[in-house]
């Protein structure tokens, strides 16, 4: 009786081992640059808004961004109260108009054009549209472009290309934006 016992937990055993081993379930993918880009579109234009976000906007905002960009509204919105405290006739920079994209009176809706990512970086060109209020129809076009780098939750808007080619609009970088607004609280 040992003996078929032994046999059957030897054949047991001998299974066992050939079986393959169940893998953790995949986790979830973080959503690609893209995905962060329209995500973020969704949140802002759901909050209407102009000018730099306040506290309240920038925490819902906050989790589309890189520290260093969160770091640099942090920076912009006390040198905004900074100028307004210093000059209270003076309208602060940034105060209104759209910071999010090259037109000032801003997009009615933007879209995820092209995406080129690597490793770490990744750069999103978003093609907006202004409507006529009036109207509804498609006035404007233009392309901005997202620039995103990796984090440990994914990936996470650093910095706004403004890429509009017609007179006054912003040029340059966002960043460039909020780091001469933070430096009036200096």
């Amino acid at each position: 009786m040992r003996a078929v016992f032994a046999s059957f937990l030897f054949a047991l055993l001998c299974a066992c081992s050939g079986a393959p081993e169940q893998s953790p379930a995949p986790e979830s993918p973080s959503p690609s640059a893209g995905d962060r880009v329209s995500a973020f579109l969704q949140t802002y234009q759901a909050q209407f808004f102009r000018g730099l976000p306040n506290a309240e906007q920038a925490a819902t905002l906050a989790p589309h961004f890189s520290p260093r960009l969160n770091a640099l509204f942090r920076d912009a919105l006390a040198g905004q109260q900074a100028y307004k405290a210093k000059f209270p006739s003076d309208k602060p920079p940034m105060i209104d108009g759209d910071i999010f994209s090259s037109l000032f009176e801003g997009a009615s809706s933007g879209s995820v054009d092209a995406v080129d990512a690597s490793a770490e970086t990744a750069s999103v060109r978003v093609k907006y549209v202004y409507n006529d209020p009036e109207t509804g129809k498609a006035i404007q076009t233009w392309p901005d472009r997202f620039l995103l780098v990796r984090g440990e939750s994914g990936w996470l808007i650093d910095d706004i290309e403004y890429l509009g080619g017609w007179d006054f609009s912003p040029r340059g970088k966002l960043s460039s934006a909020l780091s001469e607004t933070a430096a009036l609280g200096d």
